[in-house]
């Protein structure tokens, strides 16, 4: 199994719709995530697969597709890979950047509902009490691994890329007999403008968005020869789908080698780049109930001494499959989320490997894309 990389174009706003009730009797306002789940993505670039091999969607053509395993959506611009902000940056309004790291003392206390884990606070002592600016939402690759090996020689958010502004849209019901708006009929709509996003304090940016697609059998002959427009997400949004070779933009950063590659250093960061799905909630069930274990795909065991992420966000669906209906909602810790480790055993150079692998405890969710992550040191 080969990873192919799929670069996408928006011709139109994306619908991504959170898990509030919409309809007749429901409410009348479509709300959007802030951008497209793993599982929308996923499910969209299978279909695409499907249908550009002439598949029956048959229940065993459902299970090979299911196995497919796709990874993404990142923003590329001007040959650029771009990644969620981690959540242990710190801004000011002068603009200074500030790591945060777990601390240790007595002083101190947090509301984690278990033992063990040590407030994560800005790390400089000598730092009065300021109320944080937002970061922008998307850094460059280059940016995130100086972050994950030397976090005081970021200066600033200079060439990041804001997040999109959902597009909101007013609607009204038509009457049948007259041809106008029924009196008090109106509902709105919301969806992502992913062809274009503000640079940081700039001007605007062209996207592409990157896939990443590992298949066997005919999904892989097929994935070669894909240059297609096919729908991404809800109401038949159109997205070019085109094969295109940038396997490196996804590789391990050096800088990030380098500081793995370091025999003495026994402290691992763990950064979400897309939303996580964990059997436990924010803890990763790979974690014992001593906060030890071993991520997925390493042999190298670790101690969670510290978490930094923003609040849980839902996740459901419908299922087309047996049985149909609703998906039970989860709970999942939004990408950008920091979990800060002690090595215990083995060496921190092989996390390399795991650059932007998924973490996610289930195999489905794996293969889905939720959970990628990236790794550093602190």
């Amino acid at each position: 199994m080969s990873a192919q990389m799929l670069a996408l174009t928006c011709r139109d706003a994306i619908v991504s719709r959170d898990g509030r009730p919409f309809g007749a009797g429901q409410g009348l306002r479509m709300r959007s995530h802030r951008w497209p789940l793993p599982s929308v993505v996923a499910g969209s670039c299978r279909t695409m697969l499907g249908k550009v091999a002439a598949k029956d969607f048959s229940a065993q053509v459902a299970t090979e597709l299911l196995n497919i395993e796709v990874s993404g959506l990142f923003p590329i611009a001007g040959e650029k890979l771009y990644l969620p902000a981690p959540l242990d940056c710190v801004s000011r309004s002068d603009k200074k950047l500030f790591p945060m790291k777990p601390m240790n003392g007595s002083e101190r206390d947090c509301n984690w509902p278990v033992a063990g884990l040590q407030p994560v606070v800005i790390s400089d002592a000598a730092v009065d009490d300021f109320k944080p600016i937002p970061s922008p939402a998307w850094w460059p690759v280059e940016k995130q691994a100086l972050w994950l090996s030397d976090p005081q020689e970021i200066k600033n958010f200079d060439g990041s890329l804001l997040g999109p502004e959902p597009e909101e849209r007013f609607h009204a019901r038509l009457n049948s007999e007259t041809g106008t708006a029924a009196e008090g009929e109106l509902f709105m709509s919301s969806a992502l403008p992913l062809s274009r996003l503000k640079r940081y304090e700039a001007d605007w940016a062209d996207i592409e968005l990157s896939v990443r697609v590992q298949a066997t059998g005919w999904a892989e002959e097929t994935l070669k020869r894909i240059n297609v427009l096919h729908p991404l997400g809800g109401e038949r949004r159109l997205a070019h789908w085109k094969k295109e070779d940038k396997e490196k933009l996804w590789e391990c950063p050096v800088l990030v080698t380098k500081a793995l590659n370091e025999i003495q250093n026994k402290k691992i960061r763990m950064v979400l780049a897309t939303p996580a799905l964990f059997r436990d909630g924010w803890k990763p069930g790979w974690l014992n109930e001593n906060l030890e274990g071993t991520p997925p795909g390493t042999n190298i065991s670790m101690k969670l001494v510290g978490v930094t992420i923003s609040h849980w966000q839902a996740v459901s669906g419908w299922s087309l499959a047996e049985p149909h209906g609703p998906k039970p909602v989860r709970r999942m810790v939004p990408a950008g989320g920091v979990y800060f480790f002690e090595l215990l055993k083995g060496q921190s150079s092989d996390l390399k490997k795991l650059w932007l692998e998924s973490v996610s405890d289930e195999e489905q969710d794996r293969r889905d894309g939720f959970g990628l992550a990236t790794w550093g040191i602190w």
